[in-house]
Parts: C-alpha cells; structure tokens; sequence
C-alpha cells in the first residue's frame, strides 16, 4: 500500500503504477495477485504509443488483463478536439504471439493534453503532476500536466478496483474503472475509434458507459452506473455542528442505471468545497487506520476544479 505525490512523464507514472500492482501483496493472506504479462509492453521506447504495461490479474478463478498505455500519437475524439493522453484496456484474454489483448474487451481514454487544431506538446516531455494510491486492489490518480501551449489542457480522476465482496453474484470480475476530466466528464463523437472513447465508466465485462456518441461537461457527476450522494447538491462535507465529515463512499452499480448497486468503491469519494473542506485536509475515518487526502484540482486551460478525496494512508 503505497501513496505518492510527484511529478513525472506519463510512462514513468505508468511504470509506477504498473509495478506498484505488482509487489503489492493482500494484507490479510499476503498473495499477490499481480504479474507482468509481456516484457514487450514496456516503456523503452516513449514515442507513438510505445510507452505501455500489460498486467494479468489472477485471484482463484477470477482472470483478467489489464492494459495501461501512454498515447502519443495525435487522436481525434471530438471534430475541432485532438489528444494525447491515457488508455485503460481490460481484456478477456492476452495473444503473446502478437502482444495485445484479445476477447472481450472494454476500454476507456482520458485525453488530458489537447487542442483545437494540433497538439502542440509530447508526452515524453510533458510533466504531469500527480497523486496516486496503488495496492492490491487497484489504483487511484489524480493528475494535472503542466501548462504547454495547449489550448484544451484537462486534470484528471481515474480510478481502477476490484472489490472481492458484491451484494449479489454476478458470474462477472470484482473490477471498476472510473474517470472523469475538469473540463468534461466525458466527451467523443460515436465515430471515431472505440479504443479511444472517453468514458466514464467501465464494469468489466458487464456494461461499459457510455458507450455512443455524448458530451458532457459536467464534473460532478451522478448516475449513469455510479452513485456518489443520495441528492445532486451536495457530497462529502463537514457537520459545522460537531466537526465531523459526513461522505459516501461511491456506489457501484451494474448497468448505467441506480437500480442494481453491486458494491462501493474503497479508494476515492467526491467532496464538496465551500462546506467545511478544503484542498489539502486529511480525513481519517472513525475506528480505522484509513485515511483520504482532499484534494481540488483545476489545469492549465479552466478553472473548474476536481473535487475528490483519494486514499491517502490504509
């Protein structure tokens, strides 16, 4: 269980991540469920879309691929919006003959360095600040690039966990994957790649969201397979009449809907500014050794902040 807050390129943040999973043991068996699945994908070569990990996860029955990839090649997404940015690939099964996921597959792509004509900057020379949490769950990142030249530059949430325990059996994997930007929570036209569709949600290999054409500038979101307060107008806050913080761990749910809640998630909760919290305060949670760190993050091209508290000691 580890938490660090630096600022690096993308694929050394990859690598960080990638062998975090990996050392990274269950505290109450001390197994490890991770493992490197191709030395091909490494981050040698951070040109094009070189710099990548691939992870296979093996718990009993349960098996899946998990890809993390560093795109650096110019993608569109959105006519008039053109990226660099982060690739989360779950996959069924992995093809070490020709080194890439096969099967099901589901896929989400976070475009944090962007613009209206080209981009300007790479990212093997663009620093990214960042805070992470990784254990053997999962991971958690919030992120913000320094500014380029860019004119669509966004911060960003994304968050991958697998929960052991589920209110109900699925037949699927405990695993989620979560993330929103700053200046849009999800956004790509329904014809461009669907390897590099902005979405905010995946629940392998269950339902993917959303999974057509939408744009969305909202940053707080609510619904749509995932459930952060009972009421929109506000989340995590402080009780000014005992000090106390009051939150709701997100709420999972298995299709893009808040009908069939499956499990919450463990490493990150939505704050609310204005309401006691700022960025920087620690929450420790009552009657456990876990705490979260605040933190509100705005980027180089909006103000608009992040709003999230992300595991900070376990």
């Amino acid at each position: 269980m580890v938490f660090n807050m630096d600022a690096k390129i993308l694929a050394d943040i990859i690598d960080e991540i990638a062998d975090g999973l990996i050392v990274s043991t269950d505290p109450s068996t001390g197994t490890n469920y991770w493992s490197n699945v191709d030395t091909s994908w490494n981050t040698t070569n951070k040109s094009e879309n070189y710099a990548r990990r691939a992870l296979k996860y093996e718990n009993g029955a349960e098996l899946i691929y998990l890809a993390i990839e560093a795109i650096n090649t110019q993608t569109s997404y959105w006519p008039g919006h053109h990226s660099r940015g982060l690739r989360i690939v779950f996959s069924e099964g992995w093809n070490s003959t020709d080194h890439i996921y096969t099967g099901k597959i589901q896929s989400t792509y976070m475009p944090f360095e962007s613009h209206t004509t080209t981009v300007i900057e790479y990212l093997e020379n663009l620093q990214v600040t960042y805070y992470l949490w990784v254990d053997h769950t999962g991971f958690v990142m919030m992120a913000k690039p320094e500014p380029s030249g860019d004119n669509q530059q966004q911060s960003f949430i994304i968050c991958v966990e697998h929960r052991d325990v589920k209110e109900y059996e699925d037949g699927e994997s405990g695993f989620f994957c979560y993330c929103s930007g700053n200046m849009w929570h999800k956004l790509y036209a329904g014809d461009f790649p669907t390897l590099n569709r902005n979405r905010s949600i995946l629940r392998p290999f269950i339902y993917q969201w959303p999974d057509f054409g939408h744009r969305d500038p909202t940053t707080h979101p609510n619904g749509n397979g995932i459930s952060f307060c009972p009421m929109p107008s506000y989340t995590a806050y402080k009780n000014i009449g005992n000090g106390k913080i009051y939150y709701i761990k997100p709420i999972i749910n298995n299709s893009a809907n808040q009908l069939d809640p499956i499990f919450q998630s463990e490493l990150f909760f939505m704050w609310s500014e204005n309401l006691g919290l700022i960025d920087g305060d620690v929450i420790a949670i009552q009657g456990q050794p876990t705490k979260f760190l605040c933190k509100a993050i705005d980027s180089p091209d909006t103000a608009t902040r992040l709003a999230y508290a992300i595991k900070y000691v376990g």
